[in-house]
Order: structure tokens, then C-alpha cells, then sequence
């Protein structure tokens, strides 16, 4: 380190805070003939000292030390959300302005169309846009899922990766509240493609969430075996969501397929053993996932041989199980 480029930070960062070397010496706890040594940089602070001095100033220890790589860093411009995102929730709630006005205009008015949109609009795209902004403005992530307070991350990738998640969120739900207006202007008989609309809509963010994350793993993570456990980890949640999907999924059809055949209908003993089994499946394909996501935390990425938990094996064949069990009835 240049000891005569410490000495005119000590300098410039003094004058900076608007101190003189009677206050610093006396915060530093030292006479200011030693202050004055260190700034003509006869003499050079003692490691506690150091400390104290950028804390003095309100700077990085690099920083005051002359770490050119922090100070090009610390000249980084910000990262922000921007307006994008709320251009495209601007775009939503005109679409859903337009249904409500023309439906009713038309007398096709559909509460479950109008719920459909307002929940992608408000809870999804309005909220989440405010809960990222926020945890990029103020640097808080602890309430992000998957983020371990334990685990050392590069904070300004992170940033950026919740502003393209923020993103890409902004356009998709824009996109399906239009198709959804759309929709439901055309004819009023496509009520099945609403569904279709709702269920591609959620598998096209989650994928895109996944996707993210997964490309951003090596940049996110300061230490290799985190990245390692990320990316562990990123096959059992795709088989976890698909499970979720496809049990919904069945689920749907039979009720719709059954119903008219069947006569099976909501508040129904069928109906009722076919949502109790779903339930039994979810909850099963849930336990094996807490207890897979669990295990790949504790697990050492020195250890090649990794191997499933029996119950996260045992979650994963009994929820294929009830599913089956749902299509027998």
C-alpha cells in the first residue's frame, strides 16, 4: 500500500467531513501532532486506528487505505428498479379500466374475469414491484425467498437479479391481464381459456424465476460450495412445482370431464374425496421438499456422492400415489 496515498485520504476525507485535526485527535483519542504526522505521512496509523478513522469519516477500511478496486466499485452508478415496471402496471390497470367500462357497456361483465385480472395486477405485479424496489432501495433481503443471512452474497448482483425478476414480472403480467381483456371481449364461451391463460401465466413466472436464479448463481454467491448448494437445489424445486402443477391440474380436468358425466360438483362427497387426496398429495410432495432442501444445506459439495433423503423419496412416490389414486375415482 502507498503510504502517501493513505495520508491524503486521511486529508481529503477529513476536509470532506468538514473536521479539523483537533476534532479527529480528539475523537481518535491521540494528540494532533499525531494527526498531523499521519496526514504528511511521517508516521502511519495503527491498525485501531485505521478502524476508527473510517468509521470517523463514514467510509470502507479499502477505501481509506486507497483500494482502487472499492473506490471504482463505490463509483458504480446505483441500481434501481427505474419506471419501467411501472409502466407496464399502468398498462394493466388500463386494460382492466377498459374491461370493466366496456363489459358493462356490453352486459358481459365476468366477476371472475375481473378477479383473474386484478389479482395478476394488484397482489402479484403492483406488490411484488413494491417489495423488491424496497429491499433494492434499502439493501433488505431478508425476507426474499431463499436468502440465508448465514450466507455471504455479492449484494450488487443480487440487486440485479431481483430488478430483472421485477422486470420480467412487469411484462408477463401486463401481457396475460391484456390477452385476459381480450379474452373475454371476444366471447364469452372461452371460459376454459382463462384457465389455460392463469395456469400458463404462473408456469411461465416461476420458470423465469428459476431460470434467473439459476443463471445468476455464480454471481450472486461469493463461495463456491453456496453456489454448488444453489444449483443442487434447483432440480428439486422444478420437480416440486411441476408436482404442485400437475396435481392442480388433474384436479381441474376431472372436476370439468367428471362433472358432466359424473354430475360431480362442489360440496360433494366425490368432489370432496378428490380436493382430500389432493391435499394428502401436496402436503406430501411438500415434506419431502422441506426435508430435500434441508439436507442439500447441511450437505458438504467436497462429497460427490450425494444421495436423496429417504423422505424426500418417500414424499416424491406418495404424492404419485394419491395422484393416481385421484384418477382411479
Amino acid at each position: 500500500m502507498n503510504e502517501n496515498q493513505l495520508a491524503e485520504n486521511i486529508v481529503h476525507y477529513r476536509r470532506k467531513k468538514g473536521l479539523s485535526q483537533e476534532k479527529v485527535s480528539e475523537y481518535m483519542e491521540v494528540s494532533r501532532q499525531a494527526v498531523t504526522k499521519w496526514e504528511n505521512g511521517i508516521s502511519r496509523p495503527s491498525s485501531d486506528h485505521l478502524i476508527k478513522l473510517a468509521e470517523l469519516f463514514e467510509i470502507n477500511l479499502d477505501t481509506l487505505l486507497g483500494n482502487k478496486e472499492e473506490e471504482k466499485l463505490l463509483m458504480q452508478p446505483e441500481i434501481s428498479t427505474g419506471k419501467a415496471p411501472w409502466i407496464f402496471i399502468g398498462i394493466s390497470i388500463l386494460c382492466i379500466s377498459v374491461y370493466v367500462t366496456g363489459s358493462a357497456l356490453l352486459d358481459i361483465f365476468s366477476i371472475g374475469a375481473f378477479i383473474c385480472m386484478f389479482i395478476l395486477c394488484i397482489p402479484i405485479q403492483l406488490f411484488l414491484h413494491l417489495y423488491f424496489s424496497h429491499a433494492v432501495k434499502n439493501d433488505s433481503f431478508s425476507t426474499i425467498a431463499g436468502f440465508d443471512n448465514k450466507t455471504e452474497y455479492n449484494i450488487r448482483e443480487l440487486k440485479k437479479m431481483l430488478v430483472q425478476i421485477d422486470l420480467h414480472i412487469g411484462i408477463i403480467s401486463a401481457n396475460y391481464v391484456f390477452m385476459l381483456c381480450a379474452v373475454h371481449f371476444l366471447s364469452s364461451d372461452m371460459k376454459w381459456l382463462s384457465g389455460f391463460l392463469i395456469a400458463a401465466y404462473a408456469l411461465n413466472l416461476i420458470t423465469a424465476v428459476m431460470i434467473t436464479n439459476y443463471k445468476m448463481a455464480d454471481k450472486i454467491y461469493l463461495h463456491d460450495d453456496d453456489k454448488k448448494r444453489a444449483k443442487r437445489s434447483m432440480p428439486i424445486t422444478i420437480i416440486y412445482i411441476l408436482l404442485l402443477f400437475i396435481g392442480t391440474g388433474i384436479t381441474g380436468i376431472l372436476f370439468e370431464i367428471k362433472g358432466k358425466i359424473k354430475g360431480i360438483e362442489n360440496n360433494t362427497m366425490p368432489a370432496i374425496k378428490i380436493c382430500g387426496l389432493l391435499l394428502l398429495g401436496i402436503t406430501a410432495a411438500t415434506t419431502g421438499f422441506l426435508s430435500e432442501n434441508n439436507r442439500i444445506k447441511k450437505w458438504d459439495p467436497a462429497d460427490m456422492n450425494y444421495k436423496p433423503s429417504r423422505t424426500g423419496i418417500a414424499g416424491l412416490l406418495i404424492c404419485v400415489i394419491l395422484y393416481g389414486l385421484i384418477c382411479i375415482l
